[in-house]
């Protein structure tokens, strides 16, 4: 019965068409207008769901910021937080978790009712229009009450870390283009010198050696990755600075080097790209990292409701935590804007099984992805289409390793397996990094490695029921197991955030231009209003308002 009076009732408020009339609102400042529309009344209450998604998008980004700060830094003013620094990061990132889930979870029931009978009437109005019916009668839609203080906070607050932003980007492209590059990882460092060595007609995964890396680049031994071997193989606590300058200090002497990581850790495709660099006789290949993230800015820009692209540059400039991938010369930027494409494109076969390859060859970390690619295509395209897109990215990305897989087998699958079978310190700001505070002693590597093969299966079967409605939770989804992980490193998570929000902004219809709204054709169709509506799943009354649209 209240069904029936729900699609009653709706029948009545769209037949004769009735044109929306807005109450005043409230204005803001001017600027914040940018990020936090003034119109709160139902038609916009696309935007307005759209710009709350967003904000909590700038909190993760925020507790990521706050993350990426040196405890050298507030250690001397802040003595006491020595022992709980692993608890801080911890509770940083489980707070930036929280917020990106936040981000794609279902709307209210309320706003899922407004923002689906918003559409509907949007359709009747503009079909009508098209028809040359003029409305009988115009209802004034009354305007929300706006509790949307915080996220104005949010927004001031993303303002003041995008400072922090800005202050990277301008050392990225001082350390790119003028200054001596500083590799502050050995991954980057590592497939550096495996470019150099592939020019010179030898084997990276079998001539690769750290201690090379060390002679060619000025690099600390922080930022070398130490395994528990040669003179730290009793030892499972982090050796210190002193202790890495010590043994490496031997090691350039004694010409080997046991207790750090020397193979190349990644698949081809991360140091095929560097060859331009070395052929160019330049060591600086940073620049490629640089043009990455902005590649995915631009790609963000070209998907973006026009309402949304200052929250765009906003989210861009105060991810810090990117930008310190960027300024580290990460391979991590190059993977995650392959994943984005092949995500965006998902509805092009080709094109998205390529970037997935691409993504693939590029560094394990994008390994992850593929059985949430497979959901989601198996969900949307059916079975058979979900292994033929399979198969496209397996083969392209075994090309491109194949010439090194013939020429030392044995050498590429020992560099591509290091981070899993080399004996690693246990090390991140996960789970693991509570073993460094008082609350939680290390334990044994077997029960981080149960712990994140059950978040994956918890994972699989989440985005299995919510891919359709939200396919960009992947981007959250995949890399979560490694919070549990032996090894949980900031940087597995730092490329989560901007890539969401981009895929949950570009999978809303984008609004029309000026001339298409001056056409004397519908600007909304069914496909495009069943499109909308299931990123917003509507309720009963809803539903049945959009059941009234199949006459058009």
């Amino acid at each position: 019965m209240r069904e029936d009076t729900e699609q009653q009732t709706v029948i009545i408020q769209l037949t004769p068409p009735i044109e929306p009339q807005l109450e005043p609102q409230r204005s803001s400042s001017r600027w914040m207008r940018y990020f936090i529309t003034d119109d709160v009344s139902p038609d916009n209450a696309l935007i307005i769901e759209l710009q709350r998604r967003a904000c909590w998008i700038g909190l993760a980004m925020i507790f990521q910021a706050i993350n990426e700060i040196p405890p050298f830094i507030y250690l001397p003013v802040l003595p006491f937080l020595a022992p709980w620094i692993g608890l801080i990061s911890f509770s940083l990132i489980t707070g930036s978790f929280f917020a990106l889930w936040m981000a794609f979870r279902p709307a209210t029931l309320k706003l899922q009712n407004t923002i689906a009978l918003t559409i509907a009437q949007r359709v009747i109005w503009t079909a009508f229009r098209s028809l040359n019916l003029k409305s009988r009668q115009t209802k004034t839609i009354p305007a929300q009450k706006d509790p949307r203080h915080w996220q104005r906070v949010i927004v001031v607050l993303l303002l003041i870390t995008s400072l922090a932003g800005a202050a990277e980007l301008v050392s990225s492209v001082v350390m790119d283009f003028f200054m001596t590059p500083i590799y502050r990882n050995d991954g980057t460092s590592l497939d550096t010198n495996a470019a150099a060595l592939l020019l010179e007609g030898r084997d990276p995964y079998l001539d690769s050696s750290i201690l090379s890396v060390v002679r060619r680049f000025p690099i600390l031994p922080d930022w070398t990755t130490p395994l528990r071997e040669g003179q730290l193989a009793d030892s499972i606590i982090y050796p210190t600075s002193w202790e890495l300058r010590s043994i490496l200090d031997t090691d350039l002497k004694a010409g080997s080097a046991p207790e750090f990581e020397s193979k190349v850790s990644y698949p081809a495709l991360s140091f095929l790209t560097l060859l331009p660099f070395i052929w160019l006789h330049t060591n600086n290949v940073l620049p490629l990292y640089l043009l990455c993230y902005f590649l995915i800015i631009f790609v963000g820009w070209k998907k973006l409701r026009p309402e949304m692209r200052p929250w765009l540059i906003l989210v861009a400039m105060a991810n810090a935590s990117m930008w310190t991938s960027v300024m580290n010369g990460s391979v991590d930027i190059l993977y995650i804007l392959l994943i984005l494409l092949a995500w965006l494109l998902r509805d092009a076969r080709w094109w998205s099984a390529i970037f997935l390859g691409l993504a693939l060859a590029t560094k394990q970390l994008a390994w992850f992805f593929v059985p949430f690619y497979a959901i989601l295509t198996w969900r949307r395209y059916g079975l058979r289409e979900a292994m033929r897109r399979l198969s496209i990215a397996g083969g392209i990305m075994l090309a491109i390793n194949l010439p090194f897989i013939l020429w030392n087998p044995q050498a590429w699958i020992m560099g591509v397996l290091a981070p899993v079978v080399d004996p690693m310190f246990p090390l991140g700001v996960g789970l693991v990094a509570l073993s460094s505070t008082p609350v939680l002693p290390i334990l044994p590597a077997v029960v981080y490695t149960t712990l994140e093969a059950l978040a994956m299966l918890f994972c699989l079967a989440w985005y299995w029921r919510i891919c359709k409605s939200h396919p960009e939770a992947a981007m959250l989804l995949a890399v979560l197991p490694l919070f549990f992980a032996w090894r949980s490193l900031s940087s597995y998570f730092c490329c989560s955030a901007l890539p969401l929000f981009i895929l949950q902004v570009a999978r809303v219809l984008p609004k029309r231009d000026d001339q298409s709204r001056r056409a004397r054709l519908p600007i909304w169709n069914v496909q495009d209003i069943r499109a909308e509506a299931s990123n917003f799943p509507a309720p009963v009354g809803a539903r049945a308002a959009l059941q009234t649209l199949r006459f058009f």
